[in-house]
């Protein structure tokens, strides 16, 4: 745990679904308002080169845009991971580094479907087609 420590905190942090969620809302956001400023720019110096006023009311991003990043902005601060509450809680107890090893590095589980034996490997003895009765190579060649 002293060597990986704060590598599996910050991978535990980086790989929240909740952050996944919201930084994703922002990009988003981000990108809306400024590819409509953009826009609303370009419009802006066309209005002054040819002195007509550009219709910009068929741009594809909305008014809403800006509010839209408020809100993307807003959630993202006041963003809340469970993972953090629960390392919070194991550092309150004496035995903290036990219990933050149990929540950022919990053993592999491995399930196993019913159709998977749980014990050896099928029944393969590594002999391949040296035993086989019906004498074919199985290449396809005719050839046995």
């Amino acid at each position: 745990m002293r060597d990986r420590g704060v590598v599996l905190v910050a991978n535990s942090i980086l790989n929240a679904g909740e952050l996944d969620g919201t930084v994703a809302a922002l990009i988003d956001a981000s990108r809306a308002v400024g590819h409509r400023g953009g826009y609303l720019e370009c419009a802006q110096h066309a209005e002054e080169i040819f002195g007509q006023e550009f219709d910009t009311s068929h741009c594809s991003v909305a008014d809403e845009a800006n509010a839209e990043l408020t809100r993307a902005e807003n959630a993202y601060d006041h963003l809340a991971l469970p993972v953090m509450d629960l390392i919070m809680k194991a550092l309150e107890h004496d035995d903290w580094c036990s219990r933050l090893k149990a929540i950022l590095d919990p053993p592999e589980m491995v399930e196993l479907s019913d159709e998977e034996e749980l014990a050896g490997d099928g029944g393969d003895d590594g002999a391949g087609d040296q035993n086989d009765d019906d004498k074919n190579d199985g290449d396809g060649d005719g050839h046995e």
